[in-house]
């Protein structure tokens, strides 16, 4: 066993590449089993691999003093005989998760590997080493699907991460018991690792030894699932990255790419690309849940979602704009989708279109959320428009009531008479919806009202009962004032 392991464990290191020669490795040494098997084993094999060896204990600040002195006492002794630096730090745990809301387990992660990767740069260690096996990763996944995560993160705890290597992912942690034994490795217990509070202990001595009654190999299984997992995750990424370089644009606002070419994606992709934007503008990890994802999918593919949404607070925004034209009714098109890190500037901010009131023989003009317009009342304009102008007009009833005309932006409850032998009204919230008029565009869109409030018509959009187009078969009915709205795109 002595001599297989140890075979299996250089195997692994040349498999994977993730130690070279010259490389200054600092092990995050806790003083237990298995850190204490992984500094004897790359200790033992340092001049094989052209490496240097250093090791870091890292006091939590949790456990008895007593406890914490006879722990520091055995790891000082075990680098000591071989010749290996100790570095130890201290940190204090508990308030660290109490200041930011988080586990003690979660804190004390976080806190382990800043200090590492700061006690590397500052020594001159270019690599950090975990003493992670099988049955951590195995737990790992267990955890995962308690919480209900999603296949991406069910490949367990990878064979290593940037500058962390975790050369004992080959191994179980009962063949890495019985090597230790057979060497005489020393290692203290910690009191903690049997406190079932803590999630991880919870597993690992509660859930586990179910399991494995079911399945002695588990964590070998877990570990071909997790290959398994991380092919079809490379493909899934892949091809997220690649929309990423081809069809988005990313620059200091944020990351931009074309909705309808979002919408070729298949699903499975969608959610990758979100979590792979949200790793760009983050800088590095992120850990962003199913919720988070699939609200961004569910805002981008919900064309009425709103101008933005915020999917982490004050940290993940996914903000849509869009052309549109008031010839058609205000159809967008070419819409665009951004993620960006801070709050987007919006649009259809702001009070909507502004409050005009225009009398017999004026013309008033209005530029409003990316939109020209002139209205007259009086004689009917030439024929001749300007250029992309696009005429909205029409004649006044003789029995709609007199000027002046007031033009403002849509209330909710506002409706509209409708023209016919059926007559009734609708409300203008039904009729942008039928017209599939984007929702936060509708108060910029001009409602022109009598000197009553009878809202007369919907600017590019609707008539009322009390307005009539000219040339059509019942234009007697028509008053001598004609009402012209020329509007066009000015974005």
């Amino acid at each position: 066993m002595k001599n297989f392991f140890e075979i299996k464990f250089i195997e692994y290191i040349k498999k994977t590449g993730m130690i070279s020669s010259g490389d200054k490795i600092l092990v995050a040494y806790s003083g237990g089993l298995d850190s204490s098997c992984l500094l004897y084993l790359l200790n033992k094999f340092s001049g094989r691999f052209g490496i240097e060896v250093g090791a870091l204990y890292l006091n939590h600040q949790i456990r008895s003093e007593a406890e914490l002195a006879g722990e520091i006492g055995v790891i000082s002794e075990n680098c000591k005989r071989k010749g290996v630096e100790l570095i130890i730090e201290k940190a204090d745990v508990a308030k660290a998760a109490s200041d930011g809301g988080f586990s003690l387990e979660e804190a004390a992660r976080d806190i382990r590997y800043k200090i590492l990767k700061s006690a590397a740069a500052a020594r001159g260690y270019n690599k950090i080493a975990t003493a992670h096996h099988l049955d951590d990763s195995a737990e790992t996944a267990v955890m995962k699907l308690i919480k209900g995560a999603s296949p991406s993160a069910m490949a367990g705890i990878s064979e290593y991460a940037g500058d962390v290597v975790r050369p004992l992912m080959f191994a179980t942690r009962s063949e890495i018991e019985e090597y230790s034994a057979l060497n005489g490795i020393v290692h203290c217990e910690d009191s903690t690792n049997r406190d079932v509070k803590y999630e991880r202990n919870f597993v690992r001595n509660e859930i586990m030894p179910l399991i494995k009654k079911l399945n002695p190999s588990f964590a070998l299984k877990i570990s071909v699932f997790g290959e398994i997992q991380k092919r079809e995750n490379d493909f899934i990424d892949s091809a997220a990255v690649d929309f990423f370089k081809t069809l988005c644009r990313h620059d200091e606002n944020g990351i931009h790419f074309g909705a309808a070419d979002f919408a070729g994606l298949h699903l499975a992709v969608k959610r990758r690309f979100v979590l792979h934007a949200l790793r760009v503008l983050c800088g590095g990890p992120c850990d962003a849940n199913f919720g988070v994802v699939s609200s961004a999918v569910d805002f981008i593919e919900k064309k009425n979602s709103g101008e933005y949404r915020e999917l982490i607070t004050g940290k993940f925004y996914a903000s849509r704009a869009a052309d549109f034209d008031p010839a058609l009714q205000y159809r967008a098109f070419e819409e665009r989708i951004s993620f960006g890190a801070a709050m987007p500037a919006l649009r259809f901010d702001g009070e909507g279109f502004p409050r005009i009131i225009i009398a017999e023989g004026e013309t008033e003009s209005c530029d409003c959320a990316g939109f020209n317009y002139a209205f007259s009342l009086g004689a009917r304009p030439a024929a001749n428009l300007p250029a992309g102008a696009h005429e909205f007009g029409f004649f006044l009833r003789r029995e709609a009531a007199a000027e002046p005309l007031v033009i403002r932006r849509f209330n909710e409850g506002d409706k509209i008479k409708l023209y016919g032998p059926l007559g009734g009204t609708q409300k203008l919230s039904d009729l942008f919806t039928n017209a599939k008029i984007y929702g936060p565009l509708r108060k910029f869109i001009p409602v022109i009202c009598a000197a009553d409030g009878e809202i007369l018509a919907v600017c590019n959009v609707k008539l009322s009962a009390y307005a009539l187009r000219a040339g059509e078969k019942n234009s007697g009915e028509a008053g001598p004032v004609y009402f012209s709205a020329l509007s066009k795109r000015i974005l």
